[in-house]
């Protein structure tokens, strides 16, 4: 049994990270991400393709500026706007 597998029996595991894959890998009872974490996982190569994303995303919106800035990033925090 490895010492995460441990650690699992007598207490809660929490992700604190931005990385996804780490918390799919890991996978945590609980995880917490606050901006500088998602910030940080936005500059790996790995996820450039999803702030692309929400960069394209927010240049098709209308408005002002920040609200197509708002609207990207939504996209990029909210995953259950990709869906709709």
């Amino acid at each position: 049994m490895s010492a995460l597998e441990q650690l699992k029996k007598v207490t809660t595991i929490v992700a604190d990270t931005g990385d996804f894959d780490a918390i799919n890998v890991y996978k945590p009872t609980d995880v917490t991400t606050n901006p500088s974490l998602i910030l940080n996982a936005s500059t790996m190569e790995h996820y450039k393709h999803l702030v692309q994303n929400a960069v394209e995303y927010g240049k098709r919106k209308e408005g002002t500026l920040e609200n197509r800035v708002e609207e990207a990033m939504d996209y990029l925090l909210l995953p259950v706007r990709r869906l709709a």
